[in-house]
């Protein structure tokens, strides 16, 4: 009886689970159901991994584990064990058989107070957790390290020479401690690539010495208010550093000729001067960030030929700093007092990708100041009293991806909507500018052209109702944001429709289907991942106040299953010449009547022909038969003006099938074919 009713939780778990007569062994094997997750009512001290051939990560996370015994009777080697949120006190408490080889381990948000390792892994995880100290007796069994993450716990001292017995050590996190000193006796200096001493509060400048650490890459000393003034030697290879919030009043002296990265934000920095950069000539990313700059030199950021980013936001600046880089992507201006763009700011930053001047002030930009930007991906003008936006003002970017237009209260007197080149437009945020909003759901011809927007946020901007066409003018929408329930348009289903498209697309994601297929999840509770569409919370409002929700899953699901099935039995390939119809209806300018019924009618043709058109033929057909049949006797006029008046109806049907909105069915169906396998038109 016992071993029926283990075989049946066996086979509703997809996990194979023999328990031994002492209760302390568990034998896991690879789900066959998709599953990540495998569960033990009890997680014992001993876990058999002999059966998961080709697992490659064990998580184990969040069970309460004093501690784990990993066994096999043949070799596996985990790439990564997970057993954060335990109550693991020591690491010795962790152990592996000699046939079972584990690469990386992570231990953070344990208790562990006792660093002495009693097996070899190359990556260690130990944040979070309560250490006090670090002595050369705990890295007897360390010899394989080459990363160790140590933040975030309570190390006061650093015993000299304790990672003499790590000659791979490259990579050492110790942010977040209470350390008030580093010396080249404390730490291994000659093999350190990777050194992270932020949030070290107690960390003094004059005892703190990083000339001897000169084989460094990447150097963080964030956070440390007490290391100003900054010695850092020569740093012959250093590529990284980030000296953010150290009370530094101007740009560090260091000859770092490799340095490509640096972060300076949040110092005292006031002005950048020409020459004060000189000492990096291979700088692509610069962030001088919140500081106190008021005055950049002309020549400043001339000779950084490199300079890709340039972060100069939340600073004092009064205007667009001159001779920036030609080869500068990103600039940030945000936050600065910037009361004016003018039309020669920017003529030299031909490849600018991103352009932020979000909360400046900007009363005022001139006509044509982004024409230089051809390549401009992303530009936010949100966050500034700009009395009026016109056509002319945003002219240029023709290859705008990212448009954020949010909190433009003042621009009140703006006649029509701003941007017009929407070809490659993929996200626009209008976020509390009502009056943009309107202007936008009232223009036919710019929403039209929108074939490649996926995100619209109109939150703020008191949208009750939406336009009926939206989904079509817009086919490869997939995030709408609203604050408020919309109108519940009567006989309208394009909402639901949509609605039911979006909820597809997010049960067919990789998010949705869960892990690698050689990832397991070792459990001692059954709790299944709940995951709800947002498109389930939307809701409508009916014209007698009461709300509802607009999408029913259980009609939308037996609805896709019936089209897909259908569109699959009546029409086994959609034909280039078909997509192209499809393409030139949704093109089709919906304010021409006349042109825009054409299209309509036209793809009627194209994509209904096997299910609409026969059943007419065979209609006027047997029409045609009484007819003959009937007016055998009559005169050849009389037959003439009857045939005139049969093709006259059949001229009506198909005006009266061009006025009927078939587009819903159309698209729903190709929709239903294609869906994640050809790009929506």
């Amino acid at each position: 009886m016992v071993a029926i009713v283990s075989a049946i939780v066996v086979c509703l778990l997809s996990v194979v689970v023999a328990v031994t007569g002492d209760h302390k062994k568990c034998t896991l094997e690879l789900p066959t159901n998709g599953s990540r997750d495998v569960y033990c009512e009890a997680i014992p001290y001993k876990v058999d991994l002999s059966r998961t051939d080709g697992l490659t990560a064990l998580d184990a996370s969040n069970n309460n584990l004093d501690g784990i015994y990993l066994a096999s009777d043949k070799n596996v080697t985990l790439s990564a064990l997970d057993l954060s949120g335990n109550n693991i006190t020591t690491v010795c408490h962790v152990l592996t058989s000699d046939a079972v080889k584990v690469d990386s381990m992570i231990l953070s948000f344990n208790k562990i107070n006792d660093f002495t390792l009693c097996s070899e892994v190359r990556n260690l995880t130990l944040s979070w957790n309560h250490m006090r100290s670090l002595k050369k007796a705990d890295m007897v069994n360390a010899s394989r390290l080459e990363v160790l993450d140590l933040g975030h716990n309570f190390i006061l001292w650093i015993e000299n020479d304790t990672f003499a017995g790590v000659p791979g050590l490259q990579w050492l996190d110790l942010r977040g401690n209470a350390l008030t000193g580093i010396s080249e006796n404390m730490l291994p200096s000659a093999t350190l690539r990777h050194l992270d001493v932020s949030e070290n509060n107690g960390l003094d400048g004059s005892t703190t010495v990083f000339q001897p650490f000169e084989n460094l890459v990447e150097l963080n000393i964030a956070r440390n208010a007490r290391l100003a003034p900054i010695v850092l030697g020569s740093g012959p290879r250093l590529q990284a550093l980030d000296a953010s919030h150290t009370n530094l009043t101007e740009v560090p002296v260091t000859p770092a000729p490799l340095l490509g990265s640096l972060v300076l934000s949040g110092n005292a920095i006031e002005a950048v001067n020409s020459g004060d950069l000189d000492a990096f000539p291979l700088l692509r990313m610069l962030n001088i960030s919140a500081n106190r700059i008021g005055m950049v030199e002309d020549d400043a950021f001339g000779r950084l030929y490199l300079l890709a980013v340039l972060d100069l936001s939340g600073n004092r600046l009064t205007a667009v700093p001159k001779s920036l880089p030609d080869g500068l992507e990103m600039l940030d201006l945000s936050a600065n007092r910037i009361r004016s763009l003018n039309v020669d700011d920017f003529t030299g930053c031909r490849r600018l990708k991103v352009l932020n001047v979000r909360g400046n002030g900007l009363r005022h930009v001139q006509d044509l100041t982004f024409a230089p930007l051809l390549f401009l991906d992303t530009l936010d003008l949100s966050d500034n009293p700009i009395a009026m936006i016109t056509r002319e003002m945003l002219t240029g970017p023709v290859r705008l991806k990212v448009l954020k237009l949010e909190s433009l209260t003042a621009a009140s007197l703006t006649p029509v909507f701003p941007f017009t080149d929407t070809r490659y437009l993929n996200r626009m945020q209008l976020a509390r500018s009502p009056h943009l909003a309107a202007i936008l759901l009232n223009d036919t011809a710019v929403l039209s052209s929108m074939l490649q927007l996926e995100h619209l946020d109109l939150t703020g901007c008191a949208v009750t109702a939406l336009p009926g066409r939206l989904a079509y003018w817009m086919p490869k929408m997939r995030t709408l944001v609203l604050d408020e329930p919309v109108r519940c348009a009567p006989g309208s289903s394009w909402l639901s429709d949509w609605l039911c498209d979006m909820l597809r697309a997010f049960e067919e994601s990789p998010g949705y289907r869960g892990p690698a297929e050689t990832e397991l999840r070792l459990r001692n509770y059954r709790r299944p991942p709940v995951i709800v569409s947002p498109a389930e919370n939307v809701r409508c409002k009916r014209d007698d106040g009461h709300v509802q929700r607009v999408l029913d899953v259980q009609r939308c699901r037996a609805a896709t299953t019936t089209a897909a099935t259908t569109s699959r039995s009546t029409h086994p390939a959609i034909t280039a010449t078909e997509r192209m119809a499809i393409a030139a209806r949704l093109r089709a300018d919906d304010g021409t009547k006349n042109k825009h019924a054409t299209a309509a009618a036209a793809a009627v043709v194209v994509v209904a022909e096997p299910s609409v058109v026969p059943a007419t033929s065979r209609l006027g057909a047997a029409t045609f038969t009484c007819v003959v049949l009937a007016l055998v006797l009559l005169t050849c006029g009389t037959v003439w003006i009857g045939a005139r008046a049969h093709a006259l109806g059949r001229l009506r049907w198909r005006q009266s099938a061009a006025d009927v909105d078939y587009l819903n069915i159309e698209i729903k169906s190709l929709e239903s074919l294609h869906h994640h396998h050809v790009e929506r038109w």
